[in-house]
């Protein structure tokens, strides 16, 4: 199949008040991404008349790599949370309530991909749990969201990176954007099908706690944190923050440690400026050997490969 990416396009949003916002679209594949900054609590309504290619919205996967967004869409509402992704099937879409809360971090950041339909029933994987349920209920709902919001993991971080930075041009980019969404794709309906249902009951409460673990844990990515610890710091117990951040997060505490410690060492490594030892502390391994095994884990080489790689 002949994929034909247009140019970019780079344009600002005159809702936010800075944007740096891309898109990028075929026939069956809109990609889009950016950052802006926003200094107090934002509400749009979006309808689909603003997109570029409203056909190509029937799948939507979205990626909230800094901020908060909560939406509404035929009176559905659904939050998600900085360093989460989720996804959704639209039949029919007429408009988008969205609350945008500023980045507890500077600037909110994004990533989204969506397909038409037949790009996406021509790519369905027939034993994907998370996938039927959504194709039966699309049958039957105008929108579908997923209904969980898991973790990005430093694999689909990696992924996007590469997307966004185009490494190709012409033919070859085309085929190359395609291939790599592709892989994004299947890395989510992965996450999807791997998260467990089982349903916690949490307080606001709660909910602002496993947050305050979070930000702990990304803020002390040098140090061994245990679970006791961490209990402690937040003032939440053991059993409550375990299954309660694994709910809310969709991954477990230490796989969370991990992820964030291989993002932040694939950004070292591209800032090509410290030495693996250097790197291995930052990411609290206590001697680089250790740091290459678990970067190995991770990706399937070795992080002097990746630094190679991206000289």
């Amino acid at each position: 199949k002949n994929v034909c990416m247009t140019s970019f396009q780079s344009y600002r949003d005159q809702r936010f008040p800075v944007s740096n916002i891309r898109l990028l679209e075929t026939d069956d594949m809109s990609i889009t991404w950016g950052t802006f900054h926003l200094t107090d609590e934002l509400y749009i309504q979006k309808y689909s008349a603003d997109t570029n290619n409203p056909e190509n919205k029937y799948f939507l996967s979205h990626f909230c790599i800094s901020g908060n967004t909560e939406s509404t869409i035929t009176k559905r509402q659904f939050s998600i949370f900085g360093g989460q992704h989720s996804f959704f099937s639209v039949r029919e879409l007429s408009s988008v309530h969205l609350h945008i809360a500023p980045s507890r971090r500077g600037d909110n950041s994004f990533f989204e991909y969506s397909l038409s339909q037949q790009y996406f029933k021509e790519h369905f994987i027939q034993d994907s749990r998370v996938l039927n349920d959504m194709a039966n209920r699309i049958e039957k709902e105008p929108f579908c969201w997923v209904g969980k919001n898991p973790s990005i993991t430093p694999s689909m971080t990696y992924l996007i990176s590469e997307i966004t930075r185009q490494p190709y041009s012409g033919a070859m980019r085309s085929l190359f954007l395609e291939c790599k969404i592709i892989e994004l794709y299947l890395a989510q309906i992965h996450s999807f099908d791997s998260c467990d249902c089982k349903i916690l009951k949490l307080s606001r409460g709660d909910i602002d706690r496993l947050y305050d673990a979070r930000d702990y844990i990304s803020e002390n990515l040098n140090k061994k944190v245990s679970i006791s610890t961490l209990s402690r710091e937040i003032g939440i117990n053991q059993t409550k923050l375990k299954a309660g951040f694994k709910q809310l997060f969709g991954t477990t505490i230490f796989d969370y440690a991990i992820d964030q410690k291989m993002k932040l060492a694939i950004a070292l490594l591209e800032e090509n400026r410290l030495s693996l030892t250097e790197i291995s502390d930052k990411t609290g391994y206590s001697h680089p050997n250790h740091f290459s095994s678990a970067f190995k884990r991770k990706f399937g080489v070795s992080p002097s490969m990746f630094e190679f790689r991206h000289q």
